[in-house]
């Protein structure tokens, strides 16, 4: 008979604790992912971030979420397939010459070779050289491990408000409501 602090863990630990290792290993990898994504784009290299999606991979944006009494805003947007996000990257960069993503309110759900990520984020942005502005949206991301190694399938971006620096998210929204 055992007895002390690892009295029954013999009996409990076996492939249970092998997919609850996988688990976090899985959200650490994951979370790595979504930094590279981030710090790639800040840095420029965004044609390289597209290495960061499985070939037949969609970033999508959302429709815009409105404060609560506003009207509806524009649809939002699918780009399918590493090459054409990559594309949309590089294309990007010509409008937004600076970028600054902050996440925060970080949840990754682990179900064996898929799982979802949801992350908050603000970011300062450039608009050409001379515009500064803010967005703030939610992050839903899927992800896939495919032959042990994870990467993004799909990526959901909807965004709470874009507005000039100046003059914050409640004077001025840089979206305009769906007729």
């Amino acid at each position: 008979m055992m007895y002390g602090p690892t009295a029954g863990l013999a009996s409990t630990a076996g492939p249970d604790l092998a997919t609850r290792l996988d688990r976090i290993e899985s959200r650490d990898e994951i979370r790595g992912l979504k930094a590279a994504y981030m710090q790639g784009l800040d840095d420029r290299l965004r044609g390289a971030v597209a290495d960061l999606f499985w070939e037949d991979a969609i970033w999508e944006s959302l429709p815009d979420r409105p404060l609560e009494g506003d009207a509806p805003t524009k649809a939002g947007s699918q780009i399918v397939g590493r090459g054409a996000i990559a594309e949309s990257f590089v294309a990007a960069a010509v409008n937004m010459s600076f970028t600054a993503h902050f996440l925060t309110n970080e949840n990754i759900t682990v179900d064996g070779d898929r799982a979802v990520g949801r992350w908050k984020l603000l970011q300062a942005c450039n608009a050409g050289r001379d515009r500064a502005f803010w967005q703030a949206g939610a992050y839903v991301d899927d992800f896939e491990r495919r032959d042990g190694i994870w990467k993004f399938s799909h990526l959901r971006l909807a965004l709470d408000f874009r507005t000039p620096f100046d003059e914050g998210w409640l004077v001025n929204r840089l979206w305009e409501p769906a007729s």
